[in-house]
């Protein structure tokens, strides 16, 4: 039993650097060798420095005139040793301004142990995570048949280290989760962090927005992979433990030197811990199992319902696999955040859309179970319908009519696709969205908001009718309230009002916030978030808004319109989508309101205040403006209803 102690022990991992990148803008021009941006840039590297070896990160800015300030954020793995820390950024930062990137104004430097950040532009009072370093979409890939089973374990791992490194002191967190996959039992091992001076809130938004972007970036299925940036960062692989835990960040010399006691005692230990973990999987398996026929007792409860519609009905597993070819991977429509949709066939020629939710994903379920609830019981011309579902053992399904057109997103981001939806057509779809909206806050049965109102969640029809999809984030609101608190945090990061970004204040107003930013997109072709136009604007939202002053309405069109979109038009819809996205929600307009604007061009529009994550701030509060990450990016951590 000593041997086999004194074996682990030498194998624990030992943190060693693998790759590195580099990012050197020239947005601002260079600096000259002896310039006082220089010398401040210096003395902020050696103050950050010097703090990080002690905390493993630091964040501030240099004093001085401000077009001589400079800003910097420097970061170790919580697992390093602060003398290593402080000799590794110490290194970086020399070849960093003296060679790789000589003399530019905004830097960068990222490896796997550590990450540095210095520019003149005051990146830290944003949420903006840029430039971003994606690292392993070269690794291996997992089987086809076990990729959406391996997807939902990393991105429910992700999700938890996100919650988990926010509420650290250290804003650092590292854990595992088991792999069930068909050759033997594997784990995926994760890490998260931010540096520390980061507030648990935004630490956490910061965090949510990689975990979401994780299988889009580095790709479905990846072994392995990691997106490096500014302010946070999250890693995974599968099988190797590439961290080292608390009592791993002592040198290993030192662990081995023991006495005989101590390794037994050590060996004790473990083996109680063994024996502690299996009876509590025994334990958890039979809770688990007891759980999963509740729950799937509760859904066929809400089948069987009064008042849910007629149309709606329950659906043989056998049916779902024939119409999808026993889930063919050439079936598969688009990855969703709970698991792949397929296109199916029925019996006659019906197609249709079949979500399957992912396996041991207690938010499908909770999503499954919410979208049956409340899609099933609405009907409008611009929500998707929900034909009916499937339940059978561990299979969670959901089926919708089938949208020839895809998604919005698929048509206003590409350069060519965008050139079908000219201005009337856009403007059609504006309007159905609106429709939409309307009907679920005022006339629907129940008063719903959305809370994930995007680009890729409105579906487009053959004739090009827009329909809202994707309500398994929804939540029923109390006719009689303002608004109300959020226990957990969903949607999609970019599209989130800042009251509820932050706060967790939810209202109609949320999704009002929602359609504005999406109402930007639709008439510019630009996605909201990462949006960078010649490096002069943090995000769309800051880039309407120049635009909107300056009276250069066209200028933010989508220029495939050519002479189609009239100023005055799109002064009109410009001046309401602001209105939409205004700090406050007070401010902003109800959906019947938007409806009557769209509606008549007799109606003056307010003219709007600055909006919200249009710009800097030095200080951060909950009612920060920020600029946004990805608009493609779900944060899929799903609270009750």
């Amino acid at each position: 039993m000593l041997l086999v102690a004194l074996i682990f022990l030498l194998s624990l991992p030992a943190p060693s650097a693998g790759g590195n990148r580099s990012f050197c803008t020239d947005a601002d021009g260079t600096h000259k060798p002896n310039s006082t941006y220089r010398s401040n840039l210096r003395s902020l590297a050696d103050e950050l420095i010097a703090r990080a070896t002690k905390s493993h990160s630091a964040t501030g800015m240099s004093g001085g005139a401000s077009s001589d300030k400079a800003y910097g954020a420097v970061l170790c793995r919580g697992d390093s040793t602060g003398a290593d820390c402080g000799r590794l950024l110490r290194e970086a930062f020399e070849s960093t301004i003296n060679a790789v990137c000589a003399l530019h104004r905004d830097v960068a430097f990222y490896s796997e142990l550590y990450q540095l950040r210095f520019s003149d532009k005051d990146f830290l009072s944003t949420f903006s995570n840029a430039p971003e370093w994606v690292d392993g979409t070269n690794l291996n890939l997992v089987p086809d048949a076990e990729a959406g089973q391996f997807d939902e374990v990393v991105a429910e791992l992700t999700r938890t280290l996100a919650e988990a490194a926010a509420e650290q002191p250290d804003r650092y967190k590292t854990a595992d989760a088991p792999w069930p996959s068909r050759e033997r039992e594997r784990r995926v091992y994760g890490l998260a962090q931010c540096t520390q001076d980061m507030p648990p809130d935004r630490c956490r938004v910061c965090l949510y927005a990689i975990a979401a972007e994780i299988r889009r970036k580095i790709g479905s299925g990846k072994m392995g992979g990691a997106i490096h940036g500014a302010q946070c960062t999250l890693r995974y692989e599968t099988d190797t433990q590439f961290f080292a835990t608390t009592g791993q960040r002592e040198d290993h010399a030192l662990l081995i030197i023991g006495t005989v006691y101590s390794l037994s005692v050590i060996c004790t230990r473990l083996l109680f811990w063994l024996l502690c973990i299996i009876r509590r999987r025994r334990k958890g398996g039979e809770t688990n199992s007891m759980e999963q026929r509740e729950n799937m007792d509760e859904v066929l409860r809400l089948w069987k319902s009064e008042d849910t519609n007629s149309e709606f009905s329950l659906y043989d597993f056998a049916q779902i696999a024939d119409a999808t070819d026993n889930f063919s991977s050439s079936q598969i429509l688009g990855e969703g955040g709970f698991g792949p949709v397929y296109k199916g066939v029925f019996p006659g020629g019906q197609e249709v859309a079949i979500k399957r939710l992912a396996a041991r994903s207690r938010q499908g379920l909770v999503e499954f179970k919410n979208e049956i609830q409340l899609v099933a019981k609405l009907q409008h011309r611009h929500l998707v319908r929900l034909l009916g579902c499937c339940v059978h053992n561990e299979e969670k399904i959901l089926i919708y009519e089938y949208m020839t057109n895809k998604s919005l997103d698929y048509f206003i981001f590409d350069p060519i696709r965008r050139t079908s939806l000219n201005w009337k057509i856009r403007m059609k779809i504006v309007e159905g969205i609106a429709q939409g909206l309307l009907y679920l806050h005022e006339h629907s049965r129940l008063r719903i908001i959305h809370r994930d109102l995007k680009a890729g969640n409105i579906l487009l029809d053959v004739e090009l009718i827009p329909k809202i999809s994707d309500f398994g984030m929804a939540r029923i609101f109390p006719s009689d309230a303002t608004q109300t608190k959020a226990s957990r945090l969903v949607g999609t990061y970019g599209y989130m009002a800042p009251e509820y970004a932050f706060e967790g204040l939810l209202s109609i107003k949320s999704d009002v916030f929602s359609f504005g930013v999406l109402l930007l997109e639709i008439i510019s072709g630009r996605r909201s978030a990462g949006f960078q136009h010649y490096g002069e604007f943090q995000n769309l939202l800051q880039y309407a808004w120049q635009m909107w002053k300056d009276k250069r309405w066209n200028e933010f069109s989508d220029q495939s319109f050519g002479d189609e979109c009239k100023p005055g038009d799109m002064m009109k819809y410009l001046t309401l989508a602001l209105m939409c996205v205004q700090v406050k929600a007070i401010d902003r307009p109800t959906m019947s309101n938007v409806v009557t604007m769209l509606n008549s061009d007799e109606i003056s529009i307010p003219e709007p205040r600055q909006p919200a994550y249009s710009y800097i701030r030095a200080d951060v509060s909950v009612n920060v403006n920020v600029s946004c990450s990805r608009n493609d990016v779900t944060l899929t951590t799903v609270d009750g209803r």
